[in-house]
């Protein structure tokens, strides 16, 4: 009775090393898990989690191999590419280029329906919108081309290409003819509008827009 007695005792203590070891792994994962804000440079990512530190709404999101940081994450956008052309995006438009041929140059506070706003845009061709949701909010998306300019067209980006949002850097989000955007727009993250999305050449466009969509589904947007 003793033997067995002891055999137990030393069971239980094994199973209670087992025990600890497996909960170290855990916490040894969850540290690696913890969210990074992104490099202040353009860099490379390394796989793994990534939280905002300027954008507001706050939000992380996971990537994998092949993506980098690009420049000046601001209060009102935050960018990554992949490869050369590839880029994923989150704005919160507060000023838009007005979409008129006399006027293209003139800013205007971005409009309540956005959504609207880009089906009308006399510049953009746009597909249907289609109910979406990322990090548990609802919103709308569709894709976005640019439809044919006039041959006098002219805008802040060049005669090539529409000038959409601009941005508090000072800079604006445009699209180029030949490129394709799949965009988001959700009205309501914590009060704000955001759009996110995706875009690059449209001959590749298919070929990329699973890896960008892997990145809106790992979406998560935290208390600021």
């Amino acid at each position: 009775m003793n033997h067995l007695l002891v055999g137990r005792v030393l069971s239980l203590g094994l199973l209670m090393i087992v025990v600890v070891l497996a909960l170290s792994t855990c916490g040894g994962d969850e540290k690696k898990a913890k969210a990074r804000p992104l490099p202040e440079d353009p860099k490379a990512l390394g796989p793994g989690t990534y939280r905002s530190e300027e954008f507001k709404p706050s939000l992380s999101f996971r990537v994998g191999k092949g993506w980098s940081s690009s420049p000046l994450e601001a209060s009102d956008s935050l960018f990554i590419k992949r490869g050369e052309t590839m880029d994923l995006g989150f704005t919160k438009p507060q000023e838009v280029y007005k979409p008129t041929k006399d006027e293209a140059l003139q800013i205007v506070d971005a409009p309540k329906d956005l959504v609207g706003w880009f089906q009308h845009h006399p510049h953009l061709q746009t597909d249907k919108p289609e109910p979406v949701t990322v990090g548990g909010v609802k919103g709308e998306q569709f894709d976005v081309v640019v439809a044919d300019l006039p041959e006098d067209y002219e805008s802040v980006c060049g005669s090539d290409c529409v000038g959409i949002v601009r941005l508090s850097t000072g800079s604006q989000a445009i699209l180029t003819a030949g490129y394709k955007l799949r965009l988001i727009v959700l009205e309501d993250v914590q009060g704000e509008t955001v759009t996110l999305g995706f875009g690059g050449p449209a001959s590749t466009f298919d070929e990329f827009a699973p890896e960008a969509q892997k990145v809106l589904d790992t979406v998560k947007w935290r208390d600021s």
